[in-house]
């Protein structure tokens, strides 16, 4: 691929991380030394990131670089995904899924070393009606807890926030009624968690969201079996000791498409981290190689 004549580099400004003021001169000098001209746009929460990024693309720009936690880069895969425009990540989030399973260093100057002069690579997505997902998307308590979290922090310290949510989901402990369809195959289930995700996630010991590659091109759904609060507080545990064993717990299914149906008009859903209400049916797709991201040279996880 030849380099692009222009870049955009969006900076998340409430995201995780706050040394972002170097970033744009950081950037800049390393795309200089390639010949590429760099745009900087600074948001705040609540911009249209999307929007931005496609009125790039549409506009002819090939590379867009983006800084900030995997719902920024989530963002700005949605216009990017099945364009010929580039991905750089700047992982400056909180978490940083995405960027740790490409092997993206979080060092801050390091990352944008790759972003400006690493290799391109093309990675699946996920696409759940017509949204486009890189890691996955959660049914059941962990949006229910966000909901909770996000009430509550309008009030005051996020700490307390998440304690206060995560009691007030174990208080009402809901259980999603859902009809799955996968591959011609009709499953019901009634469970407190419903993952669907881009690619296999590792699903056992202490760090049960890593990928090993991400060009598998199938969703894998992990769907947990006890109903119980005492199932899902022997899953946590689990995890905290490094003990966790996806097929222990969850039925694992691997499909290119699956369908939910659930009750009642609207459902809430995580999409890589971010809570919105979806409409079902909620039809799922693999998009194979449909998004390309710089990534260190040599990286193993976007091997075939």
């Amino acid at each position: 691929m030849s380099a692009p004549e222009s870049a955009l580099l969006i900076v998340n400004g409430s995201a995780g991380w706050d040394k972002k003021t170097e970033v744009p001169a950081l950037t800049r000098q390393i795309l200089q030394k390639r010949g590429i001209g760099c745009t900087v746009k600074k948001v705040e929460a609540g911009t249209d990131i999307g929007s931005i990024a496609a009125d790039a693309v549409r506009a002819g720009v090939g590379y867009v670089i983006a800084g900030g936690g995997d719902g920024t880069l989530r963002a700005v895969a949605q216009a990017l995904a099945g364009t010929d425009a580039t991905l750089g990540v700047l992982p400056v989030g909180t978490l940083n899924h995405f960027a740790r399973d490409l092997d993206i260093p979080l060092d801050i100057h390091d990352a944008v070393e790759v972003a400006g002069a690493g290799v391109p690579a093309e990675v699946d997505v996920g696409e759940v009606n017509g949204r486009v997902f890189i890691n996955n998307v959660v049914l059941g308590l962990y949006p229910i807890y966000r909901f909770e979290r996000n009430a509550r922090e309008l009030g005051g310290w996020s700490r307390l926030a998440m304690v206060m949510g995560a009691l007030g989901i174990l208080w009402r402990y809901p259980v999603v009624t859902a009809r799955l369809s996968v591959e011609g195959r009709e499953r019901n289930y009634r469970s407190p968690l419903i993952a669907i995700c881009n690619n296999e996630h590792a699903m056992q010991g202490s760090k049960p969201w890593q990928r090993q590659t991400l060009r598998e091109g199938k969703l894998w759904i992990y769907v947990l079996r006890d109903r119980s609060r005492w199932g899902m507080a022997r899953v946590l545990a689990n995890i905290l000791f490094g003990r966790f064993k996806s097929r222990d717990e969850f039925d694992v299914l691997r499909a290119a498409e699956v369908t939910i149906e659930t009750r009642g008009r609207s459902v809430g859903v995580s999409i890589d981290g971010e809570v919105v209400k979806m409409s079902p049916p909620l039809i799922f797709r693999s998009r194979p190689r449909a998004l390309r991201v710089m990534v260190p040279e040599g990286s193993s996880k976007v091997d075939a």
